[in-house]
């Protein structure tokens, strides 16, 4: 199913208020510094989305021997504050999209369903091929911004205080 300009540039403002957002607050939306509330109130997804969304986004972020995957880091958490965060039209189209995608991620797997929409990531063609850009964008948005994401996967150690800095020691960048 072709795409036309409106639905394309419908989909782009969820991935841009996703940085918006996440900048401000964790990875489940609490803002930095404040106290863990409990277990996380979803607001948008119902529980079948939410479970297929789970699923979709541990597929594209799996764990792995180096670090606990998306589902771990509670993405379809931060998905759900995006989401409904967002504007109506937003709204509408995520819950378009997923059930969309419910009927042949049923038939066929969720796995499949993913390898045959991400083949034009570069150039998607159809919904369901924007749809999968836009899941994988919100996947690697709140998964980079969870604790596991920064700490497990990137090992980044905080601001550090180094007292010589010794550049790339990389052969292929000396000269």
């Amino acid at each position: 199913m072709p795409i036309n300009r409106r639905t394309l540039l419908q989909w782009i403002p969820a991935t841009a208020l996703a940085g918006t957002i996440a900048a401000q607050t964790d990875h489940c939306g609490m803002p930095i510094g404040a106290k863990d509330s409990g277990p996380y109130k979803f607001q948008f997804f119902t529980p079948d989305e939410i479970t297929l969304v789970d699923k979709l986004m541990e597929l594209i972020i799996p764990a792995d021997d180096h670090s606990p995957g998306a589902h771990d880091a509670r993405t379809v958490e931060f998905a759900d504050l995006m989401v409904s965060s967002s504007e109506a039209y937003v709204k509408n189209d995520w819950r378009a999209a997923l059930a969309l995608i419910r009927e042949p991620i049923q038939k066929n797997g969720a796995a499949e369903w993913l390898a045959r929409v991400s083949q034009n990531e570069d150039d998607p063609q159809t919904v369901e091929e924007i749809f999968f850009r836009t899941l994988k964008q919100m996947t690697i948005n709140g998964y980079y911004s969870s604790a596991i994401g920064i700490h497990n996967d990137l090992q980044y150690q905080g601001n550090t205080y180094v007292q010589k800095f010794e550049g790339c020691t990389h052969p292929e960048h000396q000269g």
